[in-house]
């Protein structure tokens, strides 16, 4: 005999109406995980093509980088934002590769919903997910292929690989020798000293009129008062510089709110000049006989000053930065005063050189030959603010790349061959796999081969024929075939020289698996009010009858909680 819904047991009602609540969160996050994953895969294609971004104020910003994209867009979802904490743990633990854990994050979260669809249970897929994570790890592993740090071309190759698609082929050629030939500089044992390497944005030219400078460059036009300006003679370059730092204005005492200086005749206005000028070059004096042939200091100089000092032949420079003084501290041993009072000859660090320079109207002070800690600086150009914004962001992806390939000593093909070589490679153990956790690993190898896809459908190819293509050649047993966007056929990527450091596919995988993992796993959202306490009591009203009301009237944020 039917029974009618209001017959139905009261269990089989709660039941059934906690299992809909279940599915509801789930296809919330993996729609949201979805619908994030393709705004990043837009960004990339067609290949060159950049995406102009107009923020709520106006302000326009025109990339075709998906980490950009990501740092500017609001995101409101709590999925979607795990999806974004797995881009930044990405970029701010390895540099480059977040455009892949997003993607492939949101395809592992897809493939989930599929196989909740086909009767798996969340915990089912969770340990699949992982069995096939550790195959990967292990695999990669294999795969990695060694590098020697000498090895220019080799790191050439790798840095071009991190800016394929986003760098005309002359800028690339340029710009990518001077990465290479900085890091192989600043490199000591197996690790690249990164600090050592300054990057300095000049405005005017294009990026392929950037250059690297042995030694550290501080631009002195920052100050009120530029070199150029002074009528003195001051010598264009000085051998063997002492250099002396100081943290504090070379300036006369001004008098406070409270003290008040009277004048009331000629004579003492003089007198008060003569002070003055007496404070100033006992200034200048204490910092020559220091024995300091440039001074650098944090803060203002007056006038007086500045051409006090250049009388005695010693170059000043103002308003420098607080990253540059101590930069200038370790490549000169020089050691920072608070007073100029207090400045003595032990306190004066050397310099092989310092050179005055003028780049496209900047000047610039070139500290080099330093004994303690050799500088290198890239003078990086463009035409516009947007362009030199670009090319330093570019720059940094390259240093990345380049340092993690050095340090790490490994790296694997590029151009979706590692990915579909770990694909075949979880097919293959699936097969071993006993249950249905073998279709939660398979699902693992489809989500990986989503990267040849999205690079083949950004360099204009049909992404399909290309995956065919490119499995066919790993049957056939060429291993590191992947896809050559800039010529669009499937070819050798080492002989090619198409090669990713390997941590960077390693933390992509890791990464986005996890967050797939924690987001499958959640069966419901509660809404936490932001303002309790530990033991507070809640035992009051809460209106939530249009599912809204607590968000608005405490501030609060729907999130999630999991088995």
């Amino acid at each position: 005999m039917t029974q009618s819904p209001q017959e139905w047991p009261a269990t089989v009602l709660a039941e059934g109406t906690e299992r809909l609540r279940e599915r509801d969160v789930r296809d919330m996050n993996v729609t949201a995980g979805r619908v994030l994953a393709d705004t990043i895969r837009t960004t990339l294609g067609p290949k060159g093509m950049d995406k102009m971004l107009v923020g709520d104020q106006g302000r326009v910003v025109v990339t075709n980088d998906g980490a950009s994209i990501l740092d500017r867009v609001e995101i409101e979802h709590p999925a979607a934002q795990e999806l974004v904490r797995v881009a930044e743990s990405q970029r701010d633990r390895i540099g480059d590769g977040t455009t892949t854990a997003v993607v492939l994050a949101g395809e592992l979260l897809v493939a989930a919903a599929d196989l909740m669809d086909r009767g798996l249970h969340p915990t089912t897929i969770d340990r699949g997910y992982r069995l096939a994570l550790d195959r990967a790890r292990s695999e990669l592993e294999e795969r990695t292929l060694e590098i020697d740090p000498s090895d220019t071309e080799l790191l050439s190759n790798v840095a071009h690989t991190a800016v394929t698609g986003k760098w005309s082929d002359e800028e690339a050629a340029a710009l990518l020798e001077l990465v290479v030939e900085a890091a192989q500089t600043v490199e000591r044992d197996g690790t690249v000293e990164r600090r050592r390497i300054t990057r300095t944005t000049i405005p005017g030219g294009s990026p392929t009129d950037s250059e690297l400078v042995s030694g550290l460059a501080i631009d002195t036009d920052s100050s009120s008062t530029t070199l150029a300006s002074l009528d003195v003679d001051l010598p264009s370059r000085i051998e063997d510089a002492g250099v002396a730092l100081v943290d504090d204005q070379l300036t006369v005492e001004k008098a406070d709110a409270v003290t008040r200086v009277s004048v009331e005749t000629a004579d003492q206005l003089a007198r008060i000049a003569d002070y003055e000028g007496d404070v100033y070059r006992e200034q200048a004096r204490g910092i020559a006989a220091a024995g300091a042939d440039v001074v650098f200091c944090q803060k203002s100089i007056d006038d007086e000053v500045l051409a006090e000092l250049a009388s005695q032949g010693v170059i000043a420079v103002e308003r420098t930065r607080q990253d540059e003084m101590h930069k200038l501290a370790r490549a000169t041993g020089a050691e920072m005063v608070m007073r100029v009072d207090e400045l003595t000859p032990e306190h004066v660090g050397q310099a092989g050189s310092i050179e005055r320079r003028a780049v496209a109207g900047t000047h610039l002070a070139i500290v080099g030959d330093c004994p303690d800690s050799e500088q290198q600086s890239l003078l990086l150009r463009g035409g516009t603010d947007h362009v030199i914004a670009e090319t330093k962001r570019l720059i940094e992806n390259c240093l990345d790349d380049v340092t993690l390939a050095i340090e790490t000593d490994g790296v694997v093909p590029g151009g979706g061959a590692t990915e579909v070589a770990l694909a075949s490679t979880l097919r293959d153990a699936a097969d071993g796999v006993a249950g249905r956790e073998q279709l939660a690993v398979t699902a693992v190898a489809d989500a990986l081969e989503s990267i040849p896809r999205t690079l083949a459908a950004s360099a204009g190819l049909d992404p399909i024929d290309t995956l065919l293509a490119l499995r066919n050649r790993h049957e056939r047993g060429d291993e590191t075939a992947g896809l050559d966007v800039t010529t669009g056929q499937v070819v050798d990527m080492v002989d090619s020289g198409v090669l990713d450091p390997a941590p960077v596919k390693r933390h992509a995988i890791t990464s986005a698996t996890e967050a797939a993992t924690i987001l499958i796993g959640i069966d419901d959202m509660i809404l936490a009010t932001g303002d309790g306490e530990p033991g507070h009591d809640h035992d009051h009203g809460h209106d939530h009858g249009d599912g809204h009301g607590g968000v608005e009237a405490t501030g609060g944020y729907p999130w999630a909680v999991g088995h």
